[in-house]
Formats: structure tokens, sequence, C-alpha cells
């Protein structure tokens, strides 16, 4: 059985820009995006879960508030 795709920031940033509607830096934090409210970050989650078929426990919710935390939470499912 094949591993789904490494995500790569550029890819994660592209998914948060698609959700989010909004053109964003080259390295946006939730806190500094303003249209990442807590629904969106919701959708956010599920989508990355879907993508790369991980699923992330409640307490890493908060951990994943930017494209780098996301990609390496994900290479840490892989691991695992």
């Amino acid at each position: 059985m094949s591993l789904p795709a490494d995500p790569s920031e550029a890819e994660v940033r592209a998914l948060l820009a698609r959700i989010l509607r909004v053109d964003l830096p080259d390295d946006p934090q939730r806190g500094s995006t303003p249209a990442w409210d807590s629904l969106k970050h919701m959708e956010i989650i599920f989508a990355l879960e879907d993508r790369y078929d991980v699923r992330f426990d409640e307490h890493e919710f908060a951990a994943l508030d930017s494209p780098r935390a996301m990609c390496a939470l994900i290479r840490r499912h892989y691991a695992a």
C-alpha cells in the first residue's frame, strides 16, 4: 500500500487560499489571517485529512496554525 503524496508547503498554501478565498503571504499564520476563523479552520482540517489520508486528534487542531506546522504534523502521522 502506498502512502499519499508528501505534503509541500506550497500545496498546503494553495489549499488554504482556495478554502479561505484570499491571497495569502508566503508564510500565512492563523492568528494573522482574518478569513481564517474557527469554522474555516475545521474546513481546512477536514480538507487536509481527506487530501493526505490522515486523521488528526482534537488536541492537534490548535497546532495546525500554519502550512509549515500542517506539513510537519502530516509527516508525523505518516511516520507513526
